[in-house]
């Protein structure tokens, strides 16, 4: 830590932490639809003078590198140094490096005594951004379906907004226009914020000794990711996992990951996964690019903080015109179905460098409901994200219906759902038995929820995945169950795709069924005690208590 005083460094780089952080509370105070309120799908960060990160709030991890990677088309068009105060630089489009249209990236320089210091970034995941279809698209196939496409621009807070024909034109082009625009601008007091207390911070410590801590702080999470790097075995390893298709039987994309570890650094090959397809889960190489970090930040721990240096020791490597690097302007909204299996592979290769450094996999898939009906006043409309179950590590079971590694999304609370939307019931919320799967180490269980349909007229659109092909699982264990989505209707139940479009009426139901994670070794030499808990609790039933796990009954009996 050259010429920097130890506690100096502690206390500015826990304030960039901090910042990072109320900015996030803000954003999630502020906000006004349940996706970003309640599922906390946004993400905020501190940045340096040249925009690269150098803190962030700990919310999306598949949003860690977005707010960075946008910087080089910002410098295709400006001179960054040149920003003025009330500036800003704003995109959504998934091929300048964002993620998808939904998320729209907010870039707020910071200035103390007329010098450009720092910038502060937050990018929020909006209900919808316009499109062939209220919420998601699951037909789109091409990138104009899926909604408004804001270019890599600089704007004027003062003249734009408000009354200004950014904020405007937003709003002539969306279905919920008073939702998006107070999303959007609880993005803008998010990075306001985040601009005071930077100021602060440089007032306080002065410029040279807050830029060195920046420096500082990302050289530390760069060797912290070396170390971690380098304490796995040098060699060439494979991981590969495959997407449902665009029908429950047609042909599954894979995704094929060749990881080379050498010393303290690692690369990442992805150039033999499957072409881009004709349906919206193509990812922005933004996307592919965060899905394998987010593999690297867990191998390293959560002490490391996630900033430019975390991306140094990695280098990846994509083939333009596969899924995870498509052509414009392929669709690109349900990209998380493709970062998911990316991350996954990434993980099935380095689990076979370190097996006891790794577990099986989990859901590992953003399971997405929009529901939407419009009536006289206009649209009403609601997102909710639906967790299953993370897969069972060495030394420990997966946990229950919880977010996967790339969302860390919150459970959308059944009474702030009908609270707000009238047309909608939810009947049941529970654990599925049996859908973690089987192993020494159990795999979590995934959830089931029941939607019961109280008006005529509500269209629902579905993203997802594991529909077609179960998490898999490590050292014996076996793979979690199927998701599903069906459709109940005059007491016919119709099974769809993860993704669809379908137009819900009144006494319909919609049943969601997420799965659970996949099983750590050999079933048979699993604790008695803990196979007889997990009965007694429900999470298995008898007959996979004999079949999976041979356990009898006697055992229970005798307790």
């Amino acid at each position: 830590m050259t010429n920097l005083d130890p506690a100096d460094f502690n206390v500015i780089t826990g304030a960039f932490k901090s910042v990072a952080a109320e900015m996030g509370d803000i954003m999630l105070r502020a906000a006004y639809s349940s996706i970003v309120r309640e599922a906390k799908d946004c993400s905020t960060c501190v940045m340096d003078a040249d925009a690269k990160t150098v803190a962030q709030a700990e919310m999306i991890p598949v949003h860690m590198n977005s707010l960075a990677a946008a910087i080089p088309y910002v410098r295709e068009k400006y001179d960054i140094k040149s920003i003025k105060p009330t500036e800003a630089y704003v995109t959504n489009n998934p091929y300048e490096n964002g993620q998808h249209l939904n998320d729209i990236i907010f870039i707020l320089p910071v200035f103390f005594e007329d010098e450009l210091v720092a910038f502060t970034g937050s990018v929020c995941h909006h209900l919808e951004l316009g499109g062939a279809v209220a919420g998601s698209n699951a037909d789109a196939t091409d990138l104009y379906q899926e909604g408004i496409i804001i270019p890599t621009m600089k704007i004027d807070i003062e003249r734009d907004l408000g009354d200004g024909p950014v904020e405007q034109f937003i709003r002539a082009n969306v279905r919920l226009p008073d939702t998006i625009i107070g999303d959007f601008h609880a993005q803008i007091s998010a990075v306001l914020r985040g601009r005071q207390l930077l100021q602060e911070l440089f007032a306080r410590y002065g410029v040279p000794l807050v830029h060195a801590c920046m420096k500082e702080m990302q050289d530390y999470s760069e060797r912290m990711l070396r170390a971690a790097i380098a304490d796995l075995p040098d060699g060439e390893y494979f991981g590969e996992d495959q997407l449902d298709g665009q029908t429950l039987d047609s042909e599954q994309p894979i995704i094929k990951a060749r990881v080379v570890i050498e010393g303290d650094e690692a690369f990442i090959d992805m150039t033999e996964t499957s072409d881009q397809v004709s349906w919206p889960v193509n990812a922005p190489v933004a996307s592919t690019h965060s899905a394998v970090m987010t593999v690297f930040g867990l191998l390293a721990g959560p002490g490391v903080p996630t900033n430019d240096g975390t991306y140094r020791p990695i280098k990846i490597e994509t083939r333009k015109g596969s899924i995870l690097d498509p052509f414009h302007p392929a669709p690109v909204r349900g990209r998380m179905s493709s970062a998911y299996r990316t991350a996954s592979a990434v993980k099935r290769a380095l689990a076979n460098a370190a097996p006891k450094r790794f577990s099986a996999a989990g859901n590992d898939a953003t399971n997405t409901i929009t529901m939407s009906r419009k009536h006289i006043d206009g649209y009403e409309m609601f997102a909710e994200i639906l967790m299953g179950g993370n897969g069972a590590g060495p030394a420990n079971d997966g946990a229950e219906v919880i977010a996967q590694m790339l969302s860390n999304t919150g459970n959308t609370p059944t009474e702030a759902i009908e609270m707000d939307h009238d047309f909608i019931r939810i009947l049941e919320y529970s654990l599925i038995p049996n859908s973690g799967g089987a192993g020494v180490q159990r795999g979590g269980l995934g959830q089931r929820r029941v939607y019961e349909v109280l008006k005529d007229g509500v269209l629902i659109s579905t993203n997802g995945d594991r529909h077609n092909t179960g998490p898999w699982a490590l050292a014996g264990g076996q793979t979690g169950n199927l998701s599903a989505y069906i459709i109940v209707r005059d007491g016919q139940e119709t099974r769809i795709p993860a993704a669809s479009n379908f137009e819900l009426n009144k006494g319909d139901r919609f049943i969601v069924e997420i799965c659970g994670g996949g099983g750590y070794g050999d079933p048979k030499a699993r604790d008695r005690a803990l196979v007889a808990n997990d009965l007694r609790c429900g999470r298995i039933t008898k007959e996979a208590a004999s079949e999976l796990y041979g356990f009898d009954g006697s055992e229970l009996a005798a307790e």
